[in-house]
């Protein structure tokens, strides 16, 4: 299935369910605005209301991308703001309550519709390969076993390749249906084991580290990183 940059609301974990790889966060502005730095296949959004604010939102992000498609999902059933959604860029909109085989009929079609929606679900860099389908990953065609959260990093960070990950990213992506508060540092743990397994089954470096900041992930051998982690 398709990558979904999502507001935060309980049915997600029926969307996961169904198959799609989902990054969930609070419903803002200023991270709806930010998430026209990853490749999303397409937007869910919630927001608490449908103001000034939020159609500049989505007028801005139309811009960007005239193919990506934005879902929104409201508690607002109202004729008005439907038809102003539609007119700066939203592709389908949803009201609550909803039945949850629809809105998955709807973000399917939505899906075949921007030709998004692949049988083969590899992706490739240099001599690393990833199957999200099946979460397998290897390098010159030999199997390299990795534990839930270092799949889930690798697989965060070669989706976003060429970008810039904060530390606070990845550790909200880990533990965002978790009461846990892990230190910080535990990113660096994650990430330096991971490191250590792709180098050692011949991908080279290509993940970097920018001190202070985040990781950023390569499709050639990095040359150098700023930071160890």
């Amino acid at each position: 299935m398709g990558e979904i940059f999502f507001s935060e609301h309980e049915f997600y974990q029926e969307l996961k369910a169904a198959g799609f790889s989902i990054d969930r966060v609070p419903y803002d502005t200023q991270l709806l605005s930010a998430s026209r730095f990853y490749d999303y296949d397409m937007l869910i959004i919630e927001p608490d209301i449908l103001d000034k604010q939020f159609f500049s939102t989505i007028k801005f992000l139309r811009s960007l991308s005239e193919k990506l498609p934005m879902l929104v999902v409201s508690k607002k059933n109202d004729l008005d703001l439907k038809v102003q959604s539609f007119q700066v860029g939203v592709d389908d909109f949803v009201a609550i309550p909803f039945a949850m085989q629809e809105l998955l009929a709807r973000c399917k079609a939505l899906l075949r519709r921007a030709n998004k929606v692949v049988a083969d679900r590899i992706v490739k860099a240099g001599p690393l390969q990833i199957n999200l389908e099946t979460r397998e990953v290897s390098v010159n065609n030999n199997m390299v076993r990795l534990t839930a959260k270092e799949y889930a990093i690798l697989e965060m960070l070669i989706l976003r390749r060429g970008v810039l990950i904060s530390k606070t990213t990845i550790l909200n992506y880990l533990y965002a249906d978790s009461d846990d508060e892990p230190d910080m540092k535990i990113i660096d743990v994650f990430v330096c084991k991971l490191r250590k397994k792709l180098q050692n089954a011949g991908a080279g470096d290509l993940i970097s580290t920018m001190w202070g900041q985040g990781y950023i992930f390569h499709n050639t051998h990095s040359a150098s990183s700023k930071e160890e982690a």
